[in-house]
C-alpha cells in the first residue's frame, strides 16, 4: 500500500538551491582532471586559494586514514603521494559533509549520521586494501561516506512522509528504504543516485548508491558496491560478537560472495576501524 504523497525525485532536488549543483571548486577540479593538459600546479593553486579547505585536506591526509610515516605539509605533496583522483575524492567528501550538514531534519542528528557514514567508509576502505583488486578500489572511502546521502535529502524535503516510513519500518520490521517505497514510491538511494548523476560524480559513486541493495546489478562496479553494502551491514556491530557477525554474513551471503574475501579478514578490519574511528571522524566532521 502506498500513502498519498505525490512528489517526484526531480521535484525534491529542484526545490533546494543547495542541491542544484556541486560546489564550484569541485567542478573546477574535475575540469582540470578531465583536461589532458591539466597539471598538478593548477590543482594545487586552486585548492590552496581556499585556506579552510587546504587545512581540512591536510588534516585528513595526515590522519589515521593513511598512516604516512612523515607529515604531509602541502597540497602539492599530498597530490604526489595519493594522486589526483584520491585527492579529488577527499575534496568531494569534505565539501559534501560541509554542505549537507546544514540541511536541517528532525529524524537524525548530523553527528550520528556522519558517525555512521565514516564507519561505513572505513570498513569499505580497509576491506578494499586487503582485496586482490585493491588497485581498482580506490574510491572505497568516498563511496562508503556518501552512499546514504539521499537519506538527508529525503528527511529534509519530506519530513512527515519520512517519519511515516520510519514508523512503518519499525512496525513491519522491514528496511527503511522499503518502507519509503510504500509511502512515497521511491527511496533515499534513488534520490542519492540522482543527485550524484546531476553533480556528474564518477559512475562508481552513482552505482554504489543506486545498487546498494543489489550490488550484483552494478555491472563493473559490483565489487565496489558490495564492499559498501557489507560495510553498512557491519557498521553497528560489536566486532567481538562472532555470532552476530556470522549471522550478518549468512544473511548477506550473495554480497560476501561478490567480495570474495575470507571471513578472517574481518577479524583484522573491524578492530582496526574501532582503533582509528575517532581520529578519522574528527577530521571529517566538525561539530556546529
Amino acid at each position: 500500500m502506498k500513502d498519498h504523497v505525490s512528489v517526484s525525485i526531480r521535484e525534491i532536488l529542484a526545490g533546494n538551491v543547495q542541491l542544484a549543483s556541486p560546489p564550484e571548486i569541485f567542478l573546477k577540479i574535475n575540469k582540470i582532471l578531465d583536461d589532458p593538459n591539466g597539471s598538478l600546479g593548477e590543482v594545487t593553486f586552486l585548492i590552496e586559494h581556499d585556506a579552510g579547505l587546504t587545512a581540512r585536506l591536510l588534516k585528513i591526509v595526515n590522519s589515521a586514514l593513511y598512516h604516512f610515516p612523515s607529515p604531509v605539509s602541502s597540497i602539492r605533496d599530498a597530490v604526489k603521494i595519493i594522486g589526483y583522483q584520491e585527492l579529488r575524492d577527499l575534496v568531494l567528501a569534505t565539501l559534501v559533509v560541509d554542505r549537507f550538514s546544514s540541511l536541517p531534519n528532525g529524524l537524525i542528528s548530523m553527528r550520528n549520521f556522519w558517525m555512521m557514514s565514516v564507519r561505513c567508509a572505513l570498513i569499505a576502505k580497509f576491506l578494499a586494501e586487503r582485496h586482490p583488486q585493491k588497485q581498482q578500489l580506490g574510491a572505497s572511502f568516498v563511496c562508503g561516506l556518501l552512499h546514504e546521502i539521499g537519506r538527508l535529502i529525503v528527511y529534509q524535503r519530506l519530513p512527515e512522509p519520512s517519519r511515516a516510513a520510519v514508523l512503518l519500518a519499525t512496525r513491519d520490521n522491514i528496511p527503511e528504504f522499503q518502507a519509503q517505497r510504500h509511502v512515497f514510491g521511491f527511496d533515499y538511494y534513488a534520490v542519492g543516485a540522482e543527485l550524484a548523476r546531476r553533480w556528474r560524480l564518477p559512475q562508481v559513486i552513482v552505482s554504489s548508491i543506486e545498487f546498494h541493495e543489489a550490488p550484483g546489478g552494478a555491472g563493473e562496479f559490483s565489487l565496489q558496491t558490495a564492499l559498501v553494502c557489507i560495510a553498512y551491514q557491519l557498521h553497528v556491530m560489536d566486532f567481538r560478537d562472532n555470532a552476530w557477525l556470522d549471522k550478518q554474513l549468512s544473511e548477506h551471503a550473495e554480497v560476501w560472495e561478490i567480495i570474495g574475501l575470507t571471513r578472517e579478514v574481518l577479524g583484522e578490519v573491524l578492530p582496526q576501524v574501532e582503533t582509528e574511528f575517532l581520529s578519522v571522524f574528527s577530521t571529517i566532521f566538525q561539530d556546529r
